[in-house]
C-alpha cells in the first residue's frame, strides 16, 4: 500500500495563500495612500488659490479705502444737505401759519370776549383772555373745537376778576395747533380771491 505525504502541499497553498493575502493589503494600503496623497494635494492647492485670492481681496480692500472714505463722507454731507432741505421746505411751508392761525382765531372768537396773551411754542398755542362770562367762555371752546386748525383745544384756566368795576371771567386755554392741513387752507385761500372775482364778473 502506497502512502503519499500532502503537508508540504498544504504548506505551500498556505504560504502562497499568505503571499496573496499580504499583496492584496500592500495594494490597498498603496492605493489608499495615494489618493490620500491626491486629496492632500489638492486641498492644498485650493488652499493655496484661497490665500493668494484674500491676499489680493485684501490689497485692493486697501486700495479702495480713500474712496470709500470719500463715499461716506459724501454720504454724511447728502445726509445734511437734505436736512437743511427739508427743514427750509418746512418754513416756507409753514410761514403763512402764525397769520391763519390768528385769522382762525379771530374768525371763532365771540364779539364779548378779549384776548390778552397768546404764546406759541413747537406747534402749541397758550391762549389767555378775558370774557364776559362763562357762557361766552363755552361759546368759543366749542367754536375752537370746530375748527380745522384748534379742535383739539381744552380749557385750562378759569377765575373771576375785577377790572373798572365790571366782574369779568378770565380764562386760559390750551390749543394743541395741527398744521398738517394748512397746505390745503392755504391752497384754498390762494384760490378764493380768483373765484370771487370771477363770480363778480359774471354777478
Amino acid at each position: 500500500m502506497i502512502h503519499i505525504n500532502l503537508l508540504p502541499v498544504r504548506a505551500e497553498r498556505r504560504k502562497e495563500f499568505i503571499r496573496k493575502q499580504l499583496s492584496i493589503a500592500l495594494l490597498s494600503l498603496f492605493c489608499a495612500i495615494a489618493v490620500m496623497a491626491l486629496l492632500f494635494f489638492r486641498l492644498q492647492g485650493q488652499y493655496n488659490n484661497t490665500k493668494k485670492l484674500l491676499a489680493k481681496t485684501n490689497q485692493q480692500i486697501k486700495q479702495l479705502e480713500p474712496v470709500i472714505k470719500k463715499i461716506e463722507l459724501y454720504k454724511k454731507q447728502k445726509t445734511a444737505i437734505s436736512r437743511k432741505i427739508n427743514t427750509i421746505i418746512d418754513l416756507d411751508r409753514y410761514r403763512l401759519a402764525p397769520v391763519v392761525t390768528l385769522a382762525d382765531l379771530n374768525r371763532q372768537r365771540p364779539e364779548k370776549l378779549w384776548f390778552t396773551n397768546l404764546k406759541e411754542n413747537a406747534r402749541h398755542l397758550t391762549l389767555s383772555g378775558v370774557a364776559i362770562d362763562n357762557e361766552t367762555i363755552v361759546t368759543f371752546l366749542n367754536n375752537l373745537r370746530q375748527s380745522t386748525l384748534l379742535k383739539n383745544s381744552d380749557l385750562t384756566v378759569l377765575r373771576s376778576q375785577k377790572l373798572h368795576d365790571l366782574e369779568l371771567k378770565k380764562f386760559t386755554i390750551d390749543c394743541p395747533v395741527d398744521f398738517n392741513p394748512l397746505p390745503a387752507m392755504l391752497k384754498e385761500l390762494e384760490t378764493s380771491p380768483a373765484k370771487a372775482s370771477v363770480e363778480e364778473q359774471n354777478g
